[in-house]
């Protein structure tokens, strides 16, 4: 049987801050699962929102950055999240 969305243990959302992303994160969080949530996005404020729906962490993030804050990025949520990996 092929792993569904409520097998995960940690779901990374990008672009959390709204639209899409955001119902996204939301929806994931609210799973009877309860999967923690790890969402992303640019903008602080919305983000602070954002992390007053219980189960939802966030971080910001610029995706819109060179390579090496891109990787700085990766590594500090692998090391902050590992299970977002498995």
């Amino acid at each position: 049987m092929s792993p569904s969305i409520n097998d995960s243990k940690c779901v990374l959302i990008t672009g959390a801050t709204s639209g899409i992303g955001r119902a996204l994160a939301i929806s994931i969080a609210q799973l009877p699962s309860k999967p923690q949530v790890v969402g992303t996005g640019r903008r602080q404020e919305r983000l602070d929102e954002l992390k007053k729906v219980e189960g939802i962490e966030t971080i910001k993030m610029d995706m819109d950055s060179d390579f090496q804050t891109i990787q700085k990025y990766a590594d500090d949520l692998i090391k902050a999240y590992p299970e977002v990996c498995l």
